[in-house]
């Protein structure tokens, strides 16, 4: 539903790595990660969806647990709805999210509350527009 990517990578490949997980995780496993030949695929369910991060075997297992558990905290506060069309709505919220998370696929020393903080950040401009937008009003 929303794709973030933090290295180069093809379309292609990004779909194909996307369309392989549902079939690589089974019911009832208490794990939260899957190896494959090239990657890992770290996951925590949400609802009846996935948060899903896909990293190169090489990273650090803990740090990807701990990533994956600090969006799992925020995504409810920026999507009220966990279904495809809450997600869908609140797109580019969810992404603004991951990118102060995530900053060139390594984990940011953020907190849930940073990271809410850095979101509804203002700047001059949009305040001058919003001034304006009600003027108009």
């Amino acid at each position: 539903l929303v794709s973030r990517q933090f290295v180069d990578m093809s379309r292609i490949r990004i779909e194909g790595l996307l369309a392989a997980f549902p079939k690589l995780i089974g019911t009832g496993k208490q794990h939260t990660y899957i190896e494959t030949e090239n990657v890992r695929y770290v996951y925590q369910p949400i609802e009846s969806l996935y948060l899903l991060l896909v990293t190169n075997k090489q990273s650090n297992i803990l740090e990807d647990l701990d990533t994956l558990r600090l969006l799992s905290k925020l995504v409810p506060e920026y999507s009220y709805s966990l279904d495809e069309e809450g997600i869908c709505k609140h797109a580019f919220e969810l992404i603004f999210v991951f990118d102060e998370v995530i900053s060139l696929g390594h984990k940011e020393n953020v907190t849930v509350s940073l990271v809410k903080q850095y979101c509804e950040m203002e700047s001059q401009e949009e305040k001058l527009h919003k001034l304006v937008m009600q003027s108009k009003v």
